[in-house]
């Protein structure tokens, strides 16, 4: 089984595999490619970004400067604004719903690091869990979604939280964690 394999598998990979690091390099010239584009040129970024993601829908906008891992495992659904500064490391697959916004300096990590010190090894290996975040979904600028969770359809992330839990629907979550403030009706 290749890395690649492992890692979409939610095994524990090797980051450094030759392989990986060629579909890496390989999204990072093309983050690069956004970032340097004028934002006016509307085909050419529209080019940048089919090329970057594995799927996406109709009326995606992701401003620059953005910052993805792979994007072979990231999937855009309709009318996605991805506002200036989003990182997305996708070391397993993350799905994003239609009518989606995602604010400024926003994170969306799907690795997770061995805890104990003995156990890190500069990244030799990482295991990965999708995030999965649904329609009509909010999420406020310099927000943090954490390895493994679902964010229902219609929730809101407050600006600042840090989801480490799946999030119902409709709910509206903030803080650090996150955790339920009140419920959409």
């Amino acid at each position: 089984m290749t890395e690649l394999e492992r890692m979409q598998k939610g095994l524990p990979f090797k980051p450094k595999d030759e392989e990986l690091k060629s579909i890496h390099h390989a999204a990072r010239r093309l983050c690069r490619d956004l970032q340097a584009q004028d934002p006016a040129d509307e085909a050419a970024v529209d080019v940048i970004v089919t090329k970057l993601f594995s799927s996406r829908g109709r009326q995606v906008i992701v401003e620059a400067p953005f910052i993805c891992e792979y994007g072979i495992n990231i999937d855009l659904g309709d009318n996605v604004l991805i506002h200036p500064n989003c990182t997305i490391l996708d070391s397993a697959h993350v799905t994003i719903g239609s009518n989606v916004v995602i604010g400024p300096c926003t994170g969306i990590y799907t690795a997770v690091h061995d805890l104990l010190p003995r156990d890190i090894d500069m990244g030799e290996s990482l295991i990965a869990s999708p995030v999965i975040i649904g329609s009509n979904v909010v999420i406020g600028g310099n927000s943090v979604i954490r390895s493994g969770v679902s964010i229902g359809e219609g929730a809101v992330i407050e600006a600042g939280s840090v989801v480490n839990t799946d999030v119902e629907p409709f709910a509206v979550v903030s803080g650090h964690p996150a955790t339920v403030q009140r419920r959409l009706s």
